[in-house]
C-alpha cells in the first residue's frame, strides 16, 4: 500500500494529470474586411464565415477558441469591420468562452495592435511569450515573423527559460501558436523541428496559420497544423473550408477537422471549336450549372482565332442569377493571373517592399528616411530627431570637395540674368531662370521670349523683347552651384 501511494505521488511530480477534457476550436485566416472582386457581398461573406465558427464554438462549449492570426484582412479595417468584429467576439465573452489570438502579417502594424484594443476591452487574450492556461494547457503565442528575421528570432524571451520558472506554469500540455509557413511543409520558411528544440518548454501542438488549407503531421511526438482559412481568398482555394478541433485529455492529443458551409465557387469550363457558335456554345455550357447565388468561373480554352465578347458573356452570367462573374481566357494565359495568389508568400511583405524600393532607386538619404519609417522599434514621437540624427550622420562623411557631375537642362542657361522689374508688374509674378516664361498679358504682366530660342547656349545672352521692355541688364556667368540633393 505504502509503494502503490510512493508511485502515485512520484507519477504527480514527474508528469501531471488533468483533472478534466479540455476542447480547444483552432481558427485561424478569417481576413475580415476583404471585399473580394470588389463585392460587397464578399466582405459580408467573410463576416459571416467567423461568425459561424463563433457560434459552433458556443454550441459545442468548447474552453477557449485560438485565432492563429489574420483576423482582418488589412492593417487598417473600417471601423464597421471594427464595429461588427466586436459585436461578434462580444457573443464569445457572453458565453464565458476566452478568445485566445496572435497577430497576423495582413494585419500587423507597428506598435499597438487592434488585438491590443480588444483585449482592453475584455473580449479578447493577446497570446505572447507568458502562458495563457487553460486548466492544465498552456497556450503561447508568437506574432507574425517576417522571412528575413526568422534567423534572428530569440527564444529565450520565453517564460520558463529562467531557472525555477518552468515549475510555475507546469502544465499536461503546452501548445504554441503561430502564423507562418512551417516546415516539414513543402512550403515552409520557418523549422518546425528549430522551434520545438529551441523553446524552453516541451512543445505538444504548434496550431498554425497563414496557410488558408488543411494541413497536419507530426514532427518527433509534436503535432503541427493549419486549419485552414474560412473563407476562399482566391480561386485556387477549391477545398472546403474548415477549422480544429483540439482534444486534450490524459490519454493524448486528438485534431479533428469539421467543415464550414461558405459560399459557393462554380467552375465552368468550355471549348471553343467553331466560331460561328461560340457564344451559343458558352451560353449553353453555363445553363448546365446551378449558379444562382455563387462566384462563378467561366474558363474558356480552344481555337485562339475564335473572339469572344466578355461583357456578353457576363451579362448572362448575371442574368442566370451569378453573384460575381469571373471569365479567364485560358488562351491568353488568363489562369495564371488570376491564380497568381498561390504563389504569394503572405507571411513577408516586407521583402517585397524592399523589392520595389530598389527600383525606385532612392539616394542614399531617400533609402536611410524609408528605413526608419518601416522600423517598427522606432516610436512616431522619435522619427523626426532619429532622421535629422542620421541624415546628419550622412552628411558628415560626404566629401563635398568632389564634384558631382551636374545634368545640363535645358530651360536653365548658362549665365544668370538679373531682371529688373516695373513698377507695374504684381511682385507675387517672378520668374527664375529656370522658369519658362509664358505671355500672360501685353500691359507688362508678362513677356513673350519666342524671339531667342538660343538663350543659354551661349556664354553671353543676346538681348530679348524682355530686355528691351524692361531695361534688364546683361551679367557674367557665374560658376555653377551644387544642391546638398545632389550628393544626397
Amino acid at each position: 500500500m505504502l509503494e502503490r501511494i510512493i508511485l502515485i505521488l512520484h507519477t504527480n511530480i514527474t508528469e501531471p494529470y488533468m483533472d478534466r477534457e479540455i476542447k480547444i476550436l483552432h481558427t485561424a485566416d478569417t481576413h475580415i474586411g476583404y471585399r473580394q472582386y470588389h463585392s460587397d457581398v464578399r466582405r459580408q461573406d467573410f463576416l459571416d464565415a467567423f461568425s459561424l465558427v463563433i457560434d459552433d464554438a458556443i454550441e459545442m462549449k468548447m474552453d477557449a477558441v485560438v485565432h492563429a492570426g489574420d483576423l482582418f484582412d488589412s492593417r487598417n479595417p473600417t471601423l464597421e469591420d471594427i464595429l461588427d468584429t466586436m459585436n461578434i467576439l462580444t457573443k464569445l465573452r457572453g458565453a464565458d468562452i476566452p478568445f485566445l489570438s496572435i497577430v497576423g502579417n495582413h494585419e500587423s502594424k507597428q506598435h499597438t495592435q487592434w488585438l491590443d484594443l480588444f483585449q482592453n476591452m475584455g473580449i479578447a487574450i493577446r497570446l505572447g511569450t507568458m502562458p495563457y492556461d487553460i486548466g492544465s494547457v498552456a497556450v503561447y503565442g508568437i506574432d507574425s515573423v517576417a522571412k528575413s528575421k526568422i534567423p534572428l528570432f530569440d527564444y529565450s524571451i520565453f517564460d520558463g527559460a529562467g531557472d525555477g520558472e518552468q515549475s510555475k506554469h507546469e502544465c499536461k500540455y503546452n501548445l504554441v501558436v503561430m502564423h507562418q509557413l512551417m516546415n516539414p511543409f513543402a512550403f515552409g520558411e520557418w523549422d518546425s523541428e528549430e522551434v520545438i528544440q529551441s523553446l524552453p518548454f516541451d512543445v505538444h501542438a504548434i496550431l498554425l496559420g497563414d496557410y488558408h488549407k488543411y494541413e497536419k503531421t507530426t514532427v518527433g511526438d509534436t503535432w503541427v497544423t493549419y486549419c485552414g482559412s474560412t473563407e476562399r481568398n482566391s480561386a485556387a482555394e477549391r477545398e472546403t473550408r474548415s477549422y480544429n478541433i483540439i482534444t486534450l485529455n490524459d490519454s493524448g492529443i486528438d485534431i479533428s477537422r469539421r467543415n464550414i458551409l461558405t459560399r459557393e465557387f462554380e467552375f465552368i469550363e468550355v471549348l471553343l471549336e467553331d466560331d460561328a457558335k461560340a457564344h451559343e456554345t458558352i451560353f449553353a455550357a453555363i445553363k448546365e450549372h446551378d449558379i444562382s447565388d455563387k462566384v462563378v468561373f467561366v474558363d474558356i480554352s480552344g481555337n485562339t482565332d475564335i473572339v469572344v465578347s466578355f461583357s456578353e458573356v457576363e451579362d448572362f452570367l448575371l442574368k442566370q442569377g451569378a453573384l460575381v462573374p469571373r471569365i479567364r481566357d485560358m488562351r491568353m494565359g488568363d489562369e495564371i493571373a488570376d491564380n497568381a495568389l498561390v504563389s504569394v508568400s503572405f507571411s513577408d511583405p516586407d521583402e517585397a517592399v524592399k523589392e520595389e524600393i530598389k527600383k525606385m532607386e532612392l539616394t542614399g538619404a531617400g533609402l536611410v528616411i524609408d528605413e526608419l519609417v518601416r522600423d517598427m522599434l522606432i516610436g512616431k514621437s522619435k522619427l523626426d530627431t532619429e532622421t535629422e540624427i542620421r541624415i546628419g550622420k550622412l552628411i558628415e562623411s560626404m566629401d563635398f570637395t568632389d564634384p558631382i557631375p551636374h545634368i545640363k537642362r535645358e530651360a536653365i542657361p548658362e549665365a544668370t540674368v538679373e531682371k529688373s522689374i516695373p513698377e507695374s508688374v504684381d511682385e507675387d509674378v517672378v520668374m527664375d531662370d529656370s522658369d519658362d516664361v509664358s505671355e500672360y498679358d501685353n500691359k507688362g504682366a508678362g513677356v513673350d521670349v519666342d524671339a531667342d530660342e538660343n538663350v543659354g547656349e551661349d556664354d553671353e545672352v543676346t538681348e530679348t523683347k524682355a530686355e528691351a521692355k524692361y531695361g534688364t541688364k546683361k551679367t557674367t556667368s557665374v560658376p555653377k552651384q551644387y544642391n546638398l540633393g545632389d550628393y544626397l
